[in-house]
């Protein structure tokens, strides 16, 4: 009663919120339309408007779920009722995963084939005394024991532990299949599940087989992740014996540690925790003969179909025909009927061999039914397929196009055609991995690593530029725009720097994979690395004028180089920080952290809405960049929208666990304090060495350039004249009128004087004005910096006109003591350095407690997972770029901070989280797609193709993985070559 009213009162509070936000947000957005008309606010009413808008939906959107009724997300107080509620649970989805497998391999259509075994060899059980717990021992029945049986047998042994061995395609997985189902079916509430684990990814080395299980079945089935009883749900299962693991493909583990599986499997294994599982009868043999046998287990090994049996399935499945004497058969029945004589031909003894496999009997059906113009009477053809072997190997090679090309017509034959070079090409690219199973994520590490980095680094380039484009290439009528000096080749060139600081910082910088092994790069090589980039860089900046006028490049531009320069240095920095959060090059797949959690979710909700709603304050004083700039205003107020919905629709997803709100928080502002501490300390280190030492080589390089210059006091030229004044300030008058670009912006008490010859992007703006002239024009110097006055207007800077001086002249004017303008510039640098420390603290806890490992055998598919990660990443993008603008923004308030910090400010924020998009597997996987469909090897629609490669039985699904329907035709597709790949 208590709970009902504590949730009714925490529903009221949330309506009435919402329904006073609502209030608040109708008002606002009056009169924001209201304002939108007045000249004066025109460029800050647009904004706002959009600011509401997306505050409206997403607190309609909250106000509406708090109406819905959360009575039902009551977690059981009992454990044993828990544990009975979720093996239930569990029942339900094994059961619909595995007969959505059973359909797709047609083991209902009409039914399995009915694979016979007998009791396997004496050596390769146990004591039958250890098996029958020393009752007697049933008179072995060979060959009576068929696969409808085998729940029944696997009953009938008192250990309730079977080994199904076989050779390759004799049925061991349709086995394990149908065992499961069967079991299922059989089933009474609150007893034990059969969950299938494919051995294949287990490394008993690292791994305990009860650990392994448990991690399997909370990765598998995602409600078992909950805490439970001191560990997850899942291990709470297995030591309750609600769990039967049916153990499929040991023969799939590595020879080197089948024995250490063994081991294992003895000693962790409960007596009373029973087990099926299948191998490979050599598999089994070499390791029982070297190591152990399977305490208590009975083993039995398939047997090679029948004739008559696989006759009757093929008959039963074909497609009917007239024959020739006008008995009405199938397309099967003259082939058959040449069997049957005793003895047989060359080709029909093989043809009988290839038939006892039920693997080839599967492919026969596909090859030669459904509608297929093939003839199976070819078989028979001795010159073509006089061995077993030749059979064996044509089905192999027959059955993607017939699976691909149903109906026999010539559209089909070539969607066959395609299909199989494609998945030839996959099947080649395992076997080079030396794996079975590949995921959507897995196909970029397959890229050559030219791609692998550069396409990156370039899609990271556009996540960057892409948010600004239309401050660069602004609409008709657009109230303000990104001013580039020098126009489009400026803006190319630093595009071109940021690339490269991208590429380089991609490989020097970030560790390849998010693995233990791989997780960090060390510090000192980092560091090193970094001393060696600064030298490069400070020179390029040190040999123009901006190595010893000071770093202002908001001041403007002084040529190709520098802006060059500056885009590396960027490049570099964003990578600094990604480093020093810890982001991998290759990324896996992420999920949500509030996905099992109510209070998780509400919490994700309602953060998406404040987020919607703080858009509007980036209108309210500085946007980060100028108070007045209303275009980069509009970029930070639709940024906070796009996180907004994008966290609140990321909140909607469906609850599976039971965990509590306060258990998703903690967790959450653990991983954030642990991940920002580190953060700060890594990115203080990185950043104070890239700027002391670039500040150091910049001021090196131009105090060596000054001290080099000659004297030229009371030097006067035909255009130039040259003066020290008795304060010590040096003066250079131009003695003609030069051409003059003068920009006044109001978001700015400094005007810039440029060349007139450069044609910049962004003049005439409501925010910014751009006049042409010739002026006579005097340098004025002082302590390294220097400033124009224009006759007949006011003083403005002169970082960018000063390229209008001879290079003797220009450093004569910015003369300074060498000491002073080192320090100048290390002074300069050190807030920028600190920054890094301050942006690399908040991004690497975030991205550290966002960083949630998808579910990647979980049951829904791959393509959920493709779509979980996609959201994922966006919603961690957009909140690290929303919480590094309020940070900037704060920043941006303090009064006597270098430009530098102002320039770090406006260039880091926004990228900081959509460069970090680049390294999400969503984007990695766009950029292998593209590669791939470019080159010819997988199509565009490569999900679909999976997909529909699945539903033809060609790939078998393990939640987000998939592989071949057998090892023996991933091997034969391999072997098939194509014009693509010569």
């Amino acid at each position: 009663m208590r709970g009902r009213q504590a949730r009714a009162a925490v529903r009221g509070l949330w309506i009435g919120i919402g329904c006073a936000s609502l209030v608040a947000l109708a008002v606002t957005l009056k009169s924001a339309l209201d304002r939108s008309g007045s000249s004066s606010d025109a460029y800050a009413g647009p904004s706002l408007v959009v600011a509401v808008i997306g505050g409206v939906v997403s607190v309609t959107a909250l106000l509406a779920d708090a109406l819905r009724d959360q009575t039902g997300t009551a977690v059981p107080a009992d454990p044993a009722e828990d544990r009975v509620r979720a093996a239930d649970a569990l029942a339900g989805a094994v059961r619909a995963q595995w007969s959505e497998e059973a359909r797709l391999r047609r083991l209902q259509d009409p039914e399995p084939l009915n694979t016979r075994w007998r009791t396997a060899d004496r050596l390769l059980r146990d004591d039958p005394r250890n098996i029958h717990r020393g009752g007697p021992e049933p008179t072995p029945q060979d060959g009576r024991y068929t696969l409808s049986r085998v729940t029944r047998a696997f009953a009938s042994v008192p250990s309730r532990r079977l080994v199904v061995l076989g050779a390759p395609g004799s049925g061991k997985s349709v086995l394990a299949t149908c065992f499961t189902l069967d079991l299922l079916n059989e089933r009474e509430p609150g007893t034990a599940v059969p969950v299938v684990f494919p051995l294949t990814t287990w490394d008993p080395e690292t791994s305990g087989l009860r650990a392994w299980l448990a991690g399997r079945l909370a990765a598998e089935y995602r409600p078992l992740a909950a805490a439970a009883e001191g560990g997850t749900l899942a291990a709470a299962l297995l030591d309750a014996r609600l769990v039967l693991p049916v153990l499929d493909g040991f023969d799939e583990l590595p020879p080197a540690v089948r024995g250490n599986a063994l081991r294992a499997l003895n000693a962790e294994l409960d007596d009373d925790l029973p087990v099926l599982l299948t191998s490979r009868t050599s598999a089994w043999r070499d390791a029982v003969t070297t190591h152990d046998v399977l305490t208590g287990a009975e083993v039995v090994e398939l047997l090679p179909l029948d004739l008559p049996e696989a006759a009757a399935y093929l008959e039963r499945t074909a497609r009917p025909v007239r024959l020739p004497d006008g008995t009405r058969g199938t397309v099967w029945t003259p082939v058959l009927s040449a069997l049957r004589p005793q003895p047989r031909g060359l080709a029909a003894h093989a043809l009988c061999e290839t038939l006892s496999s039920p693997l080839m009997v599967a492919l026969a059906r596909t090859v030669y039914g459904d509608g297929a113009p093939r003839d199976p009477a070819e078989l028979l053809d001795a010159r073509r397929f006089g061995t077993t072997d030749r059979i064996e190997a044509h089905l192999l090679d027959a059955f993607v196009p017939a699976a691909f090309g149903a109906g026999g017509t010539v559209e089909g034959a070539r969607r066959g055609a395609v299909a199989q070079r494609r998945l030839a090409w996959l099947a080649r690219e395992l076997e080079r991995r030396g794996t079975g199973r590949f995921a959507w994520w897995g196909l970029y590490a397959g890229l050559p690593a030219v791609v692998r980095v550069g396409a990156v680094a370039l899609l990271a380039l556009t996540a960057m530029f892409a948010p600004a484009l239309p401050l660069v290439v602004p609409a008709a009528g657009s109230t303000g725009s990104l001013f580039v000096v020098g126009g489009w080749p400026t803006l190319v060139a630093n595009l071109l720097g940021d690339l490269l600081g991208l590429v380089v910082g991609l490989v020097w910088l970030l560790p390849r994979t998010a693995s233990s092994g791989a997780r960090r790069v060390p510090l000192r090589s980092r560091l090193l690395f970094l001393l060696v980039v600064c030298t490069g860089i400070g020179v390029g900046f040190g040999v123009t004028d901006t190595g010893f006028l000071g770093f202002r490049p908001r001041s403007g531009t002084e040529g190709l180089l520098p802006e060059f320069s500056g885009g590396v240095a960027i490049g570099v920095l964003l990578m600094m920080l990604f480093s020093a959060a810890g982001l991998p090059r290759r990324a896996e797949p992420l999920g949500f952290p509030w996905c099992g959690s109510h209070g998780g979710r509400l919490a994700a909700r309602t953060g998406g809405a404040v987020l919607a709603c703080a858009a509007g304050l980036p209108l309210f004083g500085s946007p980060l960049v100028r108070p007045a700039d209303s275009a980069w205003s509009t970029i930070a107020a639709l940024t906070c929208v796009t996180a907004g919905a994008i966290f609140f629709v990321a909140g909607q997803r469906p609850s599976a666990r039971t965990t509590g709100a306060g258990s998703y928080g903690r967790q959450f502002f653990g991983r954030f304090l642990a991940g920002a501490l580190r953060g700060f300390a890594v990115g203080l280190a990185l950043g104070m060495c890239f700027v002391l030492a670039l500040g150091a080589v910049c001021g090196a390089v131009g105090a060596a350039r000054v001290a080099s210059a000659p004297d030229l006091d009371g030097h006067r030229s035909s255009t130039w004249a040259h003066e020290v004044r008795p304060d010590g300030t040096r003066v250079v008058a131009s003695l003609h009128a030069i051409p003059l670009l003068l920009v006044d912006s109001t978001s700015s008490d400094a005007t810039a004087a440029y060349p007139g010859h450069l044609t910049p992007l962004g003049c005439h703006t409501a925010t910014r004005t751009c006049d042409r002239f010739t002026a006579y024009v005097t340098f004025i110097g002082s302590d390294g910096t220097v400033r124009a006055d224009i006759a007949g207007h006011d003083t403005a800077e002169a970082a960018g006109l000063f390229s209008e001086l001879p290079l003797r002249s220009r450093a004569w004017l910015a003369y300074d003591a060498p000491a002073p303008m080192i320090l100048g510039r290390l002074v300069s640098l050190v807030p920028v350095g600190v920054l890094m420390g301050v942006l690399g603290g908040l991004a690497s806890g975030l991205y550290r407690a966002l960083d949630i490992p998808s579910e990647p055998m979980r049951a829904a598919g791959p393509g959920a997972t493709l779509r979980t990660d996609r959201l994922a990443s966006l919603a961690r993008a957009t909140l690290v770029a929303v919480s590094a603008g309020g940070v900037c923004l704060l920043l941006s308030r303090l009064r006597g901070l270098p430009d530098s910090v102002d320039t770090a400010t406006i260039q880091l924020w926004l990228p900081l989280g959509t460069a970090a998009l680049a390294l999400s597997a969503w984007a990695q996987f766009a950029v292998a797609r593209c590669w791939l469909a470019l080159t010819g090897k997988l199509p565009w629609r490569l999900m679909a193709f999976l997909d529909e490669a699945h539903r033809r039985g060609v790939l078998r699904q393990s939640g987000a993985h998939y592989e071949f329907r057998h090892l023996r035709l991933q091997q034969r597709l391999a072997r098939v070559r194509d014009e693509v790949d010569h």
